[in-house]
């Protein structure tokens, strides 16, 4: 499909001493049920249930049985609404920020405006009810701030409109 992204390459086809963690929580709606799974080499596992064994029980048997009928679960309607808020918010900021298309994720973490750091720029966005957050947070650079599209069209259609307003300002 002409636009499309590359598939994903996985760094477990490269490198045996991988180890595939995955959750259901994102995916799957189970937002702190701590369920998830993991796969890779023998050795690395067995220490790992080791560890496991001696750390906590388990999971509630509600969340073990969800986790599986989730499994069986298409999300690809989910995905595809999640791709078209994260499309909403690249054709908003890409040109005012320099934003590139995110990958994947509910989110993106885009550069503030030239002159301002992230963090200033999330305190004028948020003093325009438009909660971002620093990228100072999760980096020590004060370069970006991230904002999550995990929302209803018509907010993150308004927020984004916000965003762009104020970005259009600071550069006068």
């Amino acid at each position: 499909m002409p636009g499309s992204p590359p598939p994903f390459a996985s760094i477990v086809s490269c490198y045996d001493n991988t180890l595939l963690m995955r959750g259901f929580s994102k995916t799957y709606g189970m937002t702190g049920w701590r369920m998830g799974w993991c796969t890779g080499a023998a050795e690395i596992i067995e220490k790992m249930t080791m560890l496991q064994q001696y750390s906590f029980v388990c999971a509630p048997s509600f969340a073990q049985a969800a986790g599986l009928v989730a499994m069986q679960c298409d999300m690809s309607a989910q995905a595809a609404a999640y791709r078209k808020k994260r499309d909403m918010v690249y054709e908003a900021l890409h040109e005012p920020f320099g934003l590139l298309k995110p990958g994947g994720a509910f989110y993106a973490f885009v550069s503030a405006p030239k002159g301002m750091t992230g963090t200033q720029f999330a305190q004028r966005a948020i003093a325009n009810n438009v909660l971002v957050i620093p990228g100072s947070v999760f980096s020590r650079r004060d370069t970006h701030f991230r904002i999550s599209y995990a929302t209803t069209d018509d907010r993150l259609a308004q927020g984004l409109e916000i965003l762009v307003r104020l970005a259009q300002d600071v550069a006068g």
